[in-house]
């Protein structure tokens, strides 16, 4: 007699995943919470669809949606890049300083070493005036506006790499 099949359930579909998750983070039903997730997407979309005559559309990359920037700290992660922190607390301070937003656990790093903001231009990375400094390409700098792959060192020791997704 052969054995019988059992009917393996279709793994979830990533939207599926999505709506479950939001409903379930949010205490209601499915519906809602793809409705409430459209309202905020439109509302962060232009009033009219582009016409033949605007200029081409955003680039590969480039979104309408908000980007979230990922700080990688010191290589030490399991792919060699470094333990990627998301930054959602505004303004992020990043130091030795058991109250910084980043908790850096090191003699060379000051309590308050720098500080990331956002700007009308996007995310901002400001040296807090240290002693020992925070460096780009072997510059040190104050002030810098903070693009996709960075990598700053602070106090010429531990490395810090940003990522924007």
């Amino acid at each position: 007699m052969p054995a019988k099949r059992i009917p393996r359930k279709k793994p979830a579909s990533e939207v599926e995943q999505l709506r479950a998750k939001a409903a379930r983070l949010l205490g209601i039903s499915e519906d809602e919470a793809e409705l409430r997730a459209l309202r905020v997407l439109l509302a962060t979309l232009p009033e009219r669809p582009p016409e033949k005559s605007d200029p081409a559309p955003p680039a590969i990359g480039m979104s309408p949606l908000p980007q979230r920037l990922y700080l990688l700290l010191d290589g030490r992660g399991l792919d060699g890049r470094g333990m990627a922190v998301e930054v959602i607390d505004l303004p992020c301070v990043i130091g030795s300083g058991r109250q910084c937003s980043v908790w850096v656990n090191a003699p060379q790093i000051e309590t308050r070493h720098l500080q990331i903001s956002q700007d009308d231009a996007g995310w901002v990375l400001e040296d807090l005036g240290t002693e020992h400094g925070t460096f780009f390409a072997d510059r040190k700098i104050r002030r810098r506006s903070i693009q996709h792959g960075d990598e700053y060192r602070l106090a010429n020791y531990l490395r810090l790499r940003t990522e924007l997704r």
